[in-house]
């Protein structure tokens, strides 16, 4: 147990011997995601306190309860370790360690609540949370634009780079983020309070592409899909961050007077590519106050897939609506709209699929007028 006695200039003094004992260094600094591995007497490591890339610079000294990055040259006891990765004061710092919550946890103080955009059915944020949110949506997209497996993902999938730009895009390289928000200075607990950070520091989002559902100009939540195809039976594909699903683009697509309602991220990705008004329902269950988002729309054109399950939910969401709902039929070599993104004449097809639903004859030649599509 810490001892405290009293301190001449008041208070308590803290045993700093008995708060070593009971808070080795290495088991501190593995709790914010570092991972360590014997060289010769230390524990080396990447440090969490600059972008430390090449070769890991954070050395742990288990012998003397100690550490040191010999890149950014700081160093100290396990409580300064925790005072620079939470900035925290000295007192704040123990505080933390004698309560068994140091690691990325959520700061002690107060955060003012950020209004919420109008438009926005999720959950209140708070400012720490934009803040955290606003920089890891762009630090994801920066990663992006600069890794060539994701790039590549998405030409295979037909998506532009003009695209990926519009919807700000991005990719969770997997190791990263947390030394991003240190050097951003920002609250690694309203990281750990979005989910963007497991409590072991780990992300989330790792080896994902990642798209933020935007409102009023702020990215206000993240899925991401992982660009492996072998993944694990117990892996899924898509990841979405904690809180309540939103309709995914329903912030840029409410102003207008009609909207496509697609399943999935790449099908709203490719009929947003095409310039229409379109949300994403991120599967085939729609809860009620999103049917109510739906029924603002003086015609909701509903192009799930085709299979059993988009055949269902097409009619249960018809049903739902009422009479402003279209069911739109595709071709029945088509699944859905993504695979339309690779055709020449995929926005065609698409365009005849919309004209055919609401009983419009599609014109003879291979072009056709798309309702509602957006510049």
């Amino acid at each position: 147990m810490v001892r405290a006695v009293a301190s001449p200039i008041g208070g308590n003094r803290v045993d700093t011997e008995a708060l070593k004992l009971a808070n080795p260094i290495e088991e501190v600094v593995a709790r914010y995601g570092v991972e360590l591995k014997r060289q010769g007497r230390a524990m080396v490591g990447r440090c969490i306190f600059h972008a430390d890339g090449g070769r890991p610079n954070l050395h742990i000294y288990a012998d003397s309860d100690s550490w040191r990055c010999y890149r950014c040259g700081i160093g100290g006891d396990v409580v300064a370790f925790v005072m620079h990765a939470e900035d925290v004061s000295f007192r704040d710092a123990v505080d933390r360690l004698t309560s068994g919550r140091s690691g990325p946890v959520r700061p002690m103080r107060r955060s003012t609540q950020a209004p919420r955009p109008s438009s926005s059915k999720l959950e209140g944020r708070t400012a720490d949370e934009l803040a955290v949110l606003q920089a890891a949506t762009s630090f994801y997209h920066s990663n992006l634009l600069a890794d060539r497996r994701a790039l590549e993902y998405l030409a295979q999938r037909g998506i532009s780079l003009a695209t990926a730009r519009h919807c700000r895009l991005g990719y969770a390289a997997g190791d990263q983020l947390l030394a991003f928000l240190h050097w951003q200075r920002l609250p690694l607990g309203a990281a750990l309070q979005l989910g963007l950070l497991t409590r072991a520091g780990h992300e989330f989002m790792a080896g994902r592409l990642v798209i933020p559902e935007v409102c009023a100009g702020r990215p206000m939540w993240l899925i991401g899909r992982a660009l492996a195809e072998d993944l694990a039976d117990d892996v899924p594909k898509y990841l979405g961050l904690p809180g309540t699903k939103p309709l995914l683009g329903w912030d840029q697509a409410r102003g207008t007077a009609t909207v496509c309602a697609v399943e999935g991220v790449f099908d709203f990705l490719t009929v947003r590519q095409w310039g229409y008004p379109v949300v994403g329902l991120l599967g085939t269950n729609v809860r009620p106050d999103q049917v109510e988002q739906l029924r603002a729309f003086s015609r909701a054109y509903l192009v799930l897939d085709t299979d059993d399950a988009g055949v269902e939910g097409t009619l249960n969401l018809q049903e739902a609506i009422g009479a402003t709902a279209v069911p739109v039929a595709l071709p029945q070599d088509v699944k859905d709209p993504a695979e339309l993104a690779l055709r020449p004449d995929g926005q065609a097809v698409f365009a005849e699929a919309l004209l055919r639903a609401v009983g419009t004859p599609a014109p003879a030649e291979s072009s056709y007028t798309a309702p509602e599509a957006g510049p």
